[in-house]
């Protein structure tokens, strides 16, 4: 430093060469304060570092304890809609508490490093007026899913068709659905993309098998057939507590009558019943030498 500051001497104008060196001195004087306070400093920042590292992980641990609880404890035996509400209730609640208990959690590590929250809050303030645009979609999500829950229109373990796609509910949080279809495959579906719901687990189902029929064969033979057959099934196909309903025809197709049948059965359970039921009315027109309408495909010359 001394040969810098000579040397600007040497170099410089009169007059100037003395402001240079004033500057170069109270430069050269301020860095060494400021590594020397660096220094002096450093072991306290450390210290506080490791308390706030600490405290934090401790805070993220608590958080995910309450979680643990929140999620395992006052489970209720009940019918199974009283339990899937209560399942929503503890995965809806379990989010919020995750969403606040990690804000705090930085909160709290940020002031143990000496930061002035109160500062960070309101620069947040003023960036969040600029990415408040960015900021809308997670918004829309959370308000949505406070709404969701609120109106009970879902809960886990529901089947459901959201979006063209269908499955059961298998989680939920404040922002967003999680559903899995019949292949395995799963959905993670923001909530602020939800509109039309379609829930097939409220209440009942009700089962339905259109029958195609052979134009050439009797109506009323089919029919009677048909309604003699679902009489039977009523008494063997678990989980039906009335007779299927047998409708005449609902539909002319180009080569077949319609035949519908249709009962209400367990929340879940109707494509099950829908098998049971096509099954026997296929015996039964096999029994009766009677074919159903097929195509043909032309043999090859």
């Amino acid at each position: 430093m001394q040969r810098i500051i000579a040397a600007a001497k040497t170099t410089a104008a009169p007059g100037i060469s003395d402001q240079v060196v004033n500057e170069l001195r109270d430069a050269a004087t301020t860095a060494k304060t400021k590594t020397s306070e660096f220094f002096q400093n450093l072991p306290s920042f450390l210290t506080r570092l490791a308390i706030a590292a600490a405290v934090l992980i401790a805070l993220i641990f608590l958080v995910r304890f309450i979680r643990y609880l929140i999620r395992k404890t006052a489970r209720r035996r009940g019918k199974p809609e009283v339990i899937h509400k209560d399942e929503t209730s503890r995965s809806i609640i379990a989010s919020v508490v995750s969403y606040i208990g990690y804000f705090i959690a930085v909160g709290v590590f940020l002031s143990i490093l000496g930061l002035d929250i109160t500062q960070i809050l309101a620069a947040a303030g003023v960036v969040g007026i600029a990415i408040a645009f960015g900021a809308q979609t997670m918004v829309k999500d959370l308000l949505a899913g406070l709404l969701i829950w609120g109106e009970k229109s879902i809960t886990i373990g529901d089947v459901i068709t959201v979006n063209d796609l269908s499955g059961t509910v298998e989680a939920m949080s404040i922002r967003t659905t999680t559903i899995r279809n019949f292949n395995g495959n799963v959905y993670i579906i923001p909530n602020g993309d939800i509109r039309a719901i379609t829930n097939m687990s409220r209440g009942f189902k009700r089962a339905i098998v259109n029958v195609p029929c052979p134009y050439e064969e009797n109506q009323e033979r089919l029919v009677a057939m048909v309604k003699e057959e679902m009489e039977i099934a009523a008494l063997e196909i678990e989980g039906i507590k009335s007779v299927p309903e047998v409708m005449s025809i609902v539909a002319f197709e180009p080569n077949s009558v319609t035949l519908q049948i249709a009962v209400p059965c367990p929340v879940g359970q109707h494509w099950r019943v829908e098998r049971d039921i096509r099954s026997r009315v296929k015996a039964r027109f096999d029994k009766e030498g009677i074919i159903m309408p097929h195509y043909n495909y032309p043999k090859e010359p």
